[in-house]
């Protein structure tokens, strides 16, 4: 149990609805009630302590109440949880005020005691049930939703930061794939221009218009997560001839027109390493 979901039971909360449910009980028994004003003043002092204490009574028995249904059920949002929280708190006040009176009645109703039977008269039992269930009902029913609405925002927060956290890992993981995309074309390709340059000067001319562009493509997209599919394409057609060149036209690749024309989006050089792969492999299809 949290010290939010103790805090239902707080002293000063008690008696503070208890208060309210006094003056509601006040106003419908000074409209009701006619013979109130013919009491003495002695008199009805007393009942007003009497009928106070009643109503602290029946809303700290509300309170309790509440407190073991949310502490036994879970959260839920249904508006049928609360219908049923409300009868069962009515249903329990009421049994107790029906408790109370037939108690009284038991004790006192053949002392015939003028006074005693006054302070006694357990005629607003009912009446204070009711009313300090409405009163709970409704107090305990913006605890409940709002702690409701705090224990959402926190788990939403949670939520947020792991999504977070994994766009930050997968992030990371992008770009190492980038950077281990450099090192291993530089020392290939340098290599593979080294040798044209001394065989085939108009070749290696060709080969190194190719490998600038896609050392360009590489260093333009470091900072871009996804990138249009067209765009990929061209830079994977610059990356085959380097490829065709380097095997001596052992590589052979057909990319189907369905694939140029798409519209989606993929991280940068991902279809590079795809196709490194599957030429290590020996085999590919696109």
């Amino acid at each position: 149990m949290t010290k939010e979901n103790i805090k239902i039971m707080n002293w000063r909360n008690g008696l503070l609805l208890s208060a309210v449910s006094y003056v509601l009980y006040l106003i419908i028994w000074l409209i009701l009630d006619d013979e109130t004003t013919d009491q003495s003043p002695g008199m009805a002092a007393v009942d007003y302590i009497v009928d106070f204490l009643l109503c602290m009574l029946f809303t700290y028995i509300s309170l309790g109440f509440s407190y073991l249904v949310f502490r036994i059920l879970p959260f839920r949002t249904s508006y049928v949880w609360v219908i049923v929280y409300a009868s069962c708190l009515l249903t329990l006040n009421n049994i107790v005020a029906f408790g109370m009176i037939s108690l009284f009645n038991f004790l006192w109703d053949e002392t015939g005691n003028g006074l005693l039977d006054e302070l006694l008269n357990m005629k607003g039992a009912y009446t204070f049930a009711m009313i300090s269930t409405f009163i709970s009902s409704v107090y305990a029913n913006a605890f409940y939703l709002q702690s409701y609405i705090k224990a959402r925002d926190e788990k939403q927060t949670l939520e947020m930061a792991l999504m977070k956290e994994k766009e930050i890992a997968l992030q990371s993981q992008l770009n190492s794939l980038k950077l281990q995309i450099n090192p291993h074309f530089m020392f290939n390709n340098f290599n593979n221009l080294l040798e044209l340059i001394e065989e085939d000067t108009g070749l290696a001319g060709k080969f190194l218009s190719n490998l600038s562009k896609v050392y360009r493509y590489i260093i333009a997209n470091l900072d871009r997560n996804l990138i249009p599919v067209t765009e990929e394409i061209k830079f994977l057609d610059s990356y085959l001839y380097l490829m065709k060149v380097r095997h001596a036209g052992g590589v052979i690749t057909k990319i189907s027109p369905e694939v140029k024309e798409c519209k989606g989006f993929l991280p940068p050089a991902v279809l590079q390493l795809l196709v490194e792969n599957a030429i290590k492999h020996n085999s590919f299809s696109m």
